[in-house]
């Protein structure tokens, strides 16, 4: 850019100086760095702000970021080439009341990490967090994977120094299929960065990167106490306990399910209950269970536990004959008396939260 004193005659201002993308092992969390352009550096009365974009892979976006500082990290997928582009963005009484002005683009790239025998790669990986205790990330591979592979898996979050190997694999056959890692390994609500590779005679695999929530992998345990009883105005309360685990109770929601097909989502809180309504002019046997996920108020999304053992009630329905009163009347009605039967080998009924 030209001389202070002759500002009012710039279109544009000097791009950012140095840019680079660091890559710090932390399995596709990058850093961007660069300095101020040397025309800016003793420049006053003037605001000097920069505008990053690069292709958001977590969410599958474009993401524009602007900032004062001279660097951002972010996560990249290192199977694919990472792109940036920085501008400089000047505003204020150096630029004599114009628009902010905005410099050319200073770019830079991360070539992809793209080493390994062709067609190698795992094909798929997916991790359930069970029961907030230990999360299980199995790896599907792909039917053409060279003889004699040996997987690795390695993970990193923003609260480890370095990236750390699984320390305890998952194997079928003597071949590592996952890997299992308890709670204290885990972090929530940040990035937890994921690589397999691995070997096959001697030769590299490719590797394959993933980037997951761990609260977003739950899958809580199956709900094992249930209590049916019937209430004066002919309806039937169900109130099951909390699953085991350190899923946080005012973190569930749970769905209960009839024979019927009938399903109600059910909201619960303190206590953890809920109402299932029988219609007593049918003669008939119901089959209830439960089941229970994360809700949104907690996590983006969950999987749903097990569903509980069935509790099965048996409405019977008998004729009694009403004598005749003063009024000559008589006759037969129909009543209801409902009785429970729980096929399980036992039912534990377990303190309820008030």
């Amino acid at each position: 850019c030209v001389p202070f004193e002759n500002w009012q005659f710039c279109k544009i201002s000097d791009p950012p100086a140095e840019l680079k993308i660091l890559d710090p092992g932390y399995l596709g969390h990058l850093y961007i760095n660069w300095t101020l352009p040397a025309s800016l550096r003793n420049l006053n009365n003037c605001f000097v702000r920069f505008q990053l974009q690069y292709f958001d892979t977590s969410e599958n976006r474009l993401k524009v970021v602007r900032t004062t500082e001279h660097s951002y990290s972010a996560y990249f997928n290192l199977e694919k080439d990472a792109h940036v582009r920085v501008e400089t963005l000047i505003s204020g009484p150096c630029v004599n009341g114009s628009d902010e002005l905005r410099s050319m683009s200073s770019e830079a790239v991360l070539r992809a990490h793209s080493r390994g025998l062709h067609g190698s790669k795992i094909e798929d990986l997916t991790c359930v967090f069970y029961n907030g205790e230990y999360m299980d990330c199995i790896w599907t591979k792909k039917n053409t994977k060279p003889p004699h592979s040996h997987y690795h898996l390695y993970f990193w979050h923003q609260g480890m120094e370095q990236a750390q190997e699984c320390p305890q694999y998952i194997e079928l056959h003597r071949e590592r299929t996952g890997c299992r890692l308890y709670w204290p390994l885990l972090l929530e609500f940040t990035e937890f960065n994921i690589c397999v590779n691995g070997s096959a005679m001697g030769l590299p695999l490719q590797a394959a990167y993933f980037i997951l929530q761990v609260q977003n992998q739950v899958k809580p345990a199956p709900v094992k106490a249930l209590n049916l009883e019937p209430t004066m105005d002919g309806q039937f309360l169900l109130e099951w306990a909390p699953p085991e685990g350190r899923v946080p109770g005012h973190c569930l929601e749970f769905e209960v399910e009839s024979v019927a097909g009938d399903t109600e989502v059910i909201f619960v809180g303190r206590p953890l209950l809920g109402r299932f309504t029988t219609v007593p002019n049918q003669c008939t046997s119901v089959c209830l269970r439960v089941r229970g996920r994360v809700h949104h108020f907690c996590a983006d999304r969950s999987f749903w536990s097990e569903w509980s053992q069935a509790l099965f009630l048996t409405v019977v329905c008998y004729e009694v004959t009403v004598p005749k009163n003063h009024h000559g009347r008589g006759g037969t009605v129909q009543s209801f008396s409902p009785k429970m039967s729980v096929f399980r080998v036992q039912l534990v009924q377990l303190p309820f939260l008030h």
